[in-house]
């Protein structure tokens, strides 16, 4: 299995740091992550955050491709319906360029009702825009002329003169979770990322099967997982815990329904986490006791979240590093051991 990482760059709002630094961290951290043999660096998108969380993926995509040889790079997740996806089909073909072939697009179907008000999108319309915007920008990729008529989109006589190095273009990862859009993505061949986020994996796999596809056509990648390593278990959660107390907070000020014990408490509230995944912190073997309940999981990638809101970089590149030495050899193991890696 390989493993990956899940980022974003933000700040904790009681005591925001200078954004150039964050960014510069977070960059940092993918030319780390390549060097420690990491498979993959995914930066997250969210709009008009208290803790000033990257709105604009494109832009540090092409600053890692710069700075990196081969790690792939890219987005989770995309909240396609907020944008034109003519101009996401450019900026992606722009950085798969500047890459020489390492983007990927996890894309996200439900950008939240409060960037949708912000953007002019009604949410009821946010399946629809994002899927009809795949179709365009998957043609898009393809370099032939097409015109589309649409719901949402309308455009005549377009053709993509930048397009990727990739043939047919990156490739397209669903971060779905309802049934409906793992239905479409196992419908449309997309791979799924989002598999520990969701009960109804076997959706999905249904719809691929049905469309005739076997399970070598596409992969299982499985959310961002959340850990935090450091020599003691004490040490491990005085570093992560106000960050990860901010983590649960942003969710639950979205109408999220999620346990939120105290900053102190969260070391010894069993199970706390995000969407139903505990945080893994502490020792490699607390980590390790934690993230053993996904050894059976049929996934090709599982990606790591070390980066926490505020966190600085000497505290995440340790736990990267000690990650990397005593817990990827043998997570690696785990899953579909062996399965063909993505193409470069």
């Amino acid at each position: 299995m390989d493993i990956g990482l899940a980022m974003t760059a933000r700040v904790l709002p009681d005591s925001p740091r200078p954004l150039p630094d964050v960014y510069r961290q977070v960059i940092d951290e993918a030319v780390l992550g390549e060097e420690l043999g990491f498979s993959s660096w995914l930066i997250a998108e969210h709009h008009f955050a208290e803790d000033r969380h990257n709105p604009s993926q494109f832009p540090l995509l092409a600053a890692a491709a710069a700075r990196t040889e081969r790690i792939r790079l890219g987005t989770y997740v995309l909240l396609l319906a907020l944008h034109n996806p003519i101009r996401v089909a450019e900026d992606a073909a722009t950085v798969d360029i500047l890459s020489n072939g390492r983007l990927l697009l996890a894309i996200g179907a439900g950008p939240m009702e409060g960037e949708c008000a912000v953007f002019g999108i009604p949410p009821k319309e946010r399946f629809g825009r994002t899927y009809e915007a795949l179709e365009i920008i998957e043609r898009c990729f393809s370099g032939e002329r097409f015109s589309h008529e649409g719901r949402y989109f309308s455009y005549p006589e377009l053709e993509m003169t930048t397009t990727p190095v990739q043939p047919g273009g990156p490739p397209i990862y669903m971060a779905a979770m309802g049934p409906q859009s793992l239905a479409k993505a196992g419908e449309r061949g997309y791979n799924l990322a989002s598999v520990l986020h969701t009960p109804l994996a076997h959706v999905y796999a249904d719809a691929q099967s049905e469309a005739g596809r076997t399970r070598d056509a596409y992969r299982l990648m499985s959310g961002p997982v959340t850990v935090h390593v450091a020599a003691t278990r004490d040490q491990a959660w005085d570093e992560a815990e106000r960050s990860l107390h901010w983590w649960v907070t942003f969710y639950r000020n979205r109408g999220f329904d999620m346990p939120l014990p105290s900053v102190k408490e969260m070391r010894d509230t069993p199970g706390v986490g995000i969407f139903g995944q505990p945080f893994a912190v502490g020792t490699p073997d607390d980590v390790l006791a934690v993230l053993e309940r996904h050894k059976d999981v049929d996934l090709d990638e599982m990606v790591i979240q070390f980066n926490h809101p505020g966190m600085g970089a000497e505290e995440v590149a340790r736990s990267m590093r000690m990650f990397a030495s005593e817990l990827m050899p043998e997570v690696k193991r785990w899953g579909r051991a062996g399965a063909p890696a993505p193409a470069a």
